[in-house]
């Protein structure tokens, strides 16, 4: 789980230029949120986020550092223990990653 909440918040800092990270209990369930100020990801691809080696650009690969593995790999962790991930971009810019865990 270390290596997912790293993998997210990295992410986040990283293309998001900084974020932050809230705790809160929602309906019986824990939900964390990532939420960074960046360009978040054009709409018709946030479906694709998921999916190894995504790059919203492609071109700035050398820019930035990363395979586009982090979401992928976070996605598969957070599932393992029986959590969800969900991305949408944010109001006014930026990203919003929310992860839930049942505290059952």
């Amino acid at each position: 789980m270390r290596r997912a909440l790293r993998n997210l918040i990295v992410n986040a800092a990283t293309h998001g230029k900084n974020c932050t990270v809230s705790l809160s209990g929602r309906g019986g369930q824990a939900v964390l949120t990532i939420v960074d100020r960046g360009p978040g990801i054009p709409p018709d691809l946030l479906n694709k986020a998921f999916e190894p080696f995504f790059r919203v650009d492609p071109a700035r690969t050398q820019l930035i550092p990363g395979a586009g593995l982090g979401l992928a790999i976070a996605k598969e962790i957070i599932e393992r223990y029986g959590g969800t991930i969900t991305l949408e971009n944010r109001q006014g810019g930026g990203l919003v990653q929310t992860i839930s865990f049942s505290r059952e």
